[in-house]
């Protein structure tokens, strides 16, 4: 099932990357908790459909005028790890009329079952930074 498990999660990445909140949504198991940075304006934890869709929604509301197209593509490196997913991607964005830009590791890792995901968490490299980014002050 490892291989399934693969393609949930990049289908997932093309979800995200589309900005497509269904197609974000069908990823996850309605059990879903999702860990993220509290102090990012979307952090904090999020229990269930509902709170994977304030994610979504706010994630999507912070990044948008930061991320063109081209910023939003992710470069994931899916790695299969029995019950887990871990991808290795890019965080990216540009500020157009500053020319600011952001280009940041980050780790997540995705928890499995019955090719949903039950559990995801991010490990982003540096928090702060991306904190100035959004806020204008790097």
């Amino acid at each position: 099932m490892s291989q399934e498990n693969l393609e949930t999660i990049r289908c997932l990445f093309q979800a995200v990357e589309n900005r497509d909140v269904a197609g974000v949504l069908a990823a996850y198991a309605p059990e879903i908790v999702i860990r993220d940075a509290a102090s990012l304006p979307y952090g904090g934890i999020h229990h269930g459909l509902e709170g994977a869709k304030h994610h979504v929604e706010i994630a999507a509301q912070t990044w948008d005028h930061l991320q063109p197209e081209a910023a939003r593509k992710m470069n994931g490196v899916f790695l299969d790890a029995g019950e887990y997913v871990v991808v290795l991607w890019r965080l990216k964005g540009l500020e157009s009329h500053s020319g600011r830009t952001l280009d940041l590791p980050v780790v997540s890792i995705y928890r499995m079952r019955d090719k949903k995901i039950i559990e995801s968490q991010m490990f982003y490299s540096d928090t702060t930074t991306i904190v100035e980014f959004l806020t204008g002050r790097s």
